[in-house]
């Protein structure tokens, strides 16, 4: 692109070597960079993949490259870029200590004002990394200093506002004038669109020449229109070599859990409290926060000849409002065993305990549907719900993780009720990951029940939970629930073999059902005591 060639040129003319990465998708750097924005790649959360991470990756092997060049002062080397290179410029000076200048361009602002202003939908996938610890953009700044940084800015910018940007460029100000080095960063600013200008290029620049040469006279020239031919700018010649991996690179940066089947019991043990951790600070990390659910009402519905009906009102952990619709068969002493699903998120309604969502279970067993958000009275439609998706991954969380922490909310509020005995949950297609990991969660839930779950977080149609599959797949995270019962209902998907193998090989066959609909299901206990008094 000549806009891009123009600020390299300038460089290269006044005395640098400069090296310029085509970034994904564009150039010879083939692969994605708007997985969730366009491809509906969902699994990128999953993975806990980002193309900024790959972005920075290829960063830092073009300074061992330079490095590597008689012509180059390892000691004096910097970067900037515009827009996803700003992003770029960001993570690569926080990662990689040999950076000594920094300046991103039209990339700068805080985390609070893109989830605010939606201004995440104008962003492709490198615009974030995966943010498990809800950092902003001063806390990768404080990884940045004390070594000279500048961040450039437009007024006009319709991406990064003035009242982001100038929020964190203060608070790194705080961070560099704490360790006596306020010198060493500043913040320019023009009015101006998403882009360069002439007043910014010339800061740019002179900041440059200060911090790696050692000369603060203020530059005055600007950037030249020549436009070098393309053919001299490529690489491969228009051919890409054999082994390029960068189509599949969402696949292979982010290494995969390769949890093996458990040798013996000590061994699995350590191994399950290892992973159920690694979820806990991860995936999970802002699933179970110290704010309890808050019961606001129950409300008798009446009864019918399927038993009585109830709701509950709720304030989620978050405080979002949520329901949950319970039936009971009407002359069962309590407490009854009861099993809780989550709404599912395509049912028209949850009336009269829960409707098409309430699992269709026969006997003296208490069902439990819970709302949990993007269903029922929080449902969110099209005009919100590909913001909502790709907006919560930047404060640590995701939309089905959310729906975890709801349904974890309402069995908190109905273990309180003494007519409830014991608590399984039970998920169905898209809401199964959302029981399973529930259950990991919370070690009083007795037993896991599932029908026909997906099979894999790599599937893009299966509930997204980020950096997930850094742990395990659904059936090895299945396997973390032992040595509770799991129990499928119909037919037993070929990948969850793996997980009824752990149960066999830790002896604990019997606690891994399947059986044929969910009508015949029982509590396991109570299951093996009328097996047992049969016999």
């Amino acid at each position: 692109s000549p806009t891009y060639q123009s600020h390299p040129r300038w460089f290269a003319e006044h005395g640098y070597v400069a090296l310029v990465l085509d970034p994904i998708q564009l150039g010879e750097s083939q692969g994605l960079h708007h997985g969730t924005h366009r491809e509906g790649r969902w699994d990128w959360q999953s993975r806990g993949y980002t193309p900024a991470g790959t972005e920075v990756w290829n960063a830092m092997r073009a300074l061992d490259y330079l490095e590597s060049r008689p012509d180059v002062d390892a000691e004096r080397m910097g970067v900037t870029g515009l827009s996803g290179g700003g992003v770029i410029s960001w993570c690569l000076g926080a990662a990689d200590e040999r950076v000594k200048v920094v300046v991103p361009v039209c990339q700068s602002g805080s985390i609070e004002q893109v989830v605010t202003d939606r201004s995440a939908d104008g962003h492709c996938d490198c615009a974030f990394w995966v943010n498990y610890y809800r950092w902003c953009w001063s806390d990768i700044g404080s990884l940045i200093a004390p070594r000279a940084f500048l961040i450039a800015s437009g007024t006009e910018d319709v991406l990064w506002r003035p009242v982001g940007y100038r929020d964190v460029a203060h608070r790194v100000r705080l961070q560099y004038a704490a360790l006596d080095a306020a010198d060493r960063f500043d913040l320019v600013e023009d009015l101006s669109q998403h882009g360069y200008t002439p007043r910014l290029r010339r800061a740019i620049f002179t900041w440059f020449n200060t911090h790696l040469k050692n000369d603060p006279t203020p530059v005055t020239d600007d950037v030249t229109d020549y436009v070098e031919p393309e053919a001299n700018l490529l690489v491969f010649g228009g051919k890409l070599p054999d082994q390029d991996a960068m189509r599949q690179v969402d696949r292979l940066l982010v290494k995969r859990s390769e949890r093996q089947l458990p040798a013996d019991l000590p061994n699995w043990n350590s191994d399950q409290a290892a992973a159920l951790h690694q979820l806990g600070t991860t995936t999970f990390r802002h699933t179970l926060t110290d704010s309890l659910p808050t019961l606001r009402e129950f409300r008798h519905d009446g009864s019918d000849a399927g038993g009585v009906a109830g709701s509950y009102t709720f304030n989620g952990r978050d405080g979002i409002p949520l329901w949950i619709r319970t039936k009971r068969p009407a002359a069962a002493a309590s407490p009854l065993p009861l099993l809780v699903a989550a709404a599912r998120i395509d049912a028209r309604s949850s009336f009269n305990g829960g409707s098409a969502s309430r699992p269709g279970v026969a006997g003296e067993i208490a069902t439990a549907v819970v709302e949990v958000r993007n269903t029922g009275t929080t449902s969110v439609g099209p005009g919100y719900l590909w913001s909502l998706r790709r907006t919560y991954p930047l404060l640590g969380e995701t939309l089905p993780e959310r729906q975890v922490s709801d349904l974890l909310g309402g069995i908190a509020i109905l273990r309180a009720e003494p007519m409830h005995q014991t608590i399984a949950v039970y998920g169905q297609e898209e809401t199964a990951p959302v029981a399973i990991y529930a259950a990991l969660l919370d070690p009083a839930i007795g037993e896991i029940v599932l029908a026909n779950p997906p099979t894999s977080h790599e599937d893009p149609t299966t509930p997204e939970f980020l950096g997930v599959l850094r742990v395990g797949d659904l059936p090895q995270n299945l396997a973390l629930a032992f040595p509770r019962p799991v129990t499928f209902v119909g037919n037993l998907p070929d990948a969850y073999r793996w997980t009824r193998q752990v149960y066999q090989t830790l002896g604990a066959e019997d606690r891994f059902r399947v059986i044929p609909s969910i009508r015949d299901w029982r509590p396991f206990e109570k299951s093996r005591t009328t097996t047992a008094s049969r016999k």
